[in-house]
C-alpha cells in the first residue's frame, strides 16, 4: 500500500494560486489550518481536514466543507498547535508544512518554537519562501546543494553532531547554543549529517 503524502497548509505566505494548486496536487491528503483553507479552496483544491477554531475561514466555505471541518477552540493554544496535536492523535508523524512565514514575525518564531518544541514527535520538511526546514534523525544526505546556505539548529545540549560537505566541518561537535550551528555552507554538491538526537537543519533555495 503506497504511504500518504501528508500537506499541513498554515495561514502564512503560500504560492500563487497556479503553482499552489500544481503543488497541492503531489499529496495524498491536504490539511488546512483555518483561513488557509480558503486559499486553498481557492486554488481548486479540496482540503481533506480543516483544523482550528474557524476565526478565519469564509463563512461560504464553512458551510460548503462542514463535513472537514475539525473545530478546536482552545485558546491556549494556537492553531499550528492544535493540528499538531491532532496530527498526533490520529498517528501521523510524516507532514510536509507550507504557509509557514510572511506574514507577521512574531507568528514565525512562535511557529519555529512550536515545532523545535515537538520535534521528536514527527519528521517535518517546511517549505518556505527563501529555503526548506527539514528534521535529522540519526543520519541524513543532502543532494544538489552546493554553494547553498545551511544552518542547523541543535535542541538537546547533550547531543553530539558530525557533519561532511559544508565549510565548517561539525566532528562530534556538542552544541551549547540554538544559533552556534547556524550560517554554514554546503562546499560540496551533497551533504550528510550524523547526529545523536534529532536536529533541525534548514538549506536556502
Amino acid at each position: 500500500m503506497k504511504k500518504e503524502k501528508i500537506i499541513l497548509v498554515l495561514n502564512g505566505k503560500l504560492f500563487k494560486k497556479s503553482k499552489l494548486t500544481l503543488f497541492l496536487k503531489d499529496y495524498s491528503k491536504i490539511i488546512c489550518v483555518d483561513g488557509a483553507a480558503n486559499k486553498v479552496i481557492n486554488a481548486n483544491m479540496k482540503p481533506d481536514y480543516i483544523i482550528g477554531d474557524l476565526d478565519s475561514i469564509s463563512r461560504i466555505n464553512l458551510v460548503k466543507y462542514k463535513n472537514k471541518i475539525v473545530e478546536l477552540k482552545d485558546q491556549n493554544y494556537n492553531d499550528l498547535q492544535k493540528a499538531l496535536n491532532w496530527l498526533k492523535n490520529n498517528g501521523t508523524s510524516n507532514i510536509d508544512i507550507i504557509g509557514f512565514d510572511g506574514k507577521r514575525a512574531d507568528h514565525m518564531i512562535n511557529n519555529f518554537n512550536i515545532i523545535i518544541d515537538d520535534i521528536n514527535n514527527f519528521n517535518i520538511k517546511i517549505i518556505t519562501e527563501r529555503g526548506t526546514f527539514y528534521t535529522v534523525d540519526k543520519k541524513m544526505t543532502f543532494n544538489n546543494i552546493l554553494n547553498k546556505s545551511v544552518s542547523l539548529f541543535n535542541i538537546n545540549p547533550n547531543n553530539q553532531i558530525s557533519s561532511k560537505g559544508l565549510k565548517y566541518e561539525l566532528k562530534d561537535r556538542i552544541l551549547l547554543n540554538m544559533y552556534e550551528g547556524t550560517l554554514n555552507l554546503a562546499i560540496q554538491n551533497n551533504i550528510t549529517v550524523v547526529t545523536k538526537y534529532k536536529i533541525l537543519i534548514f538549506i536556502s533555495n
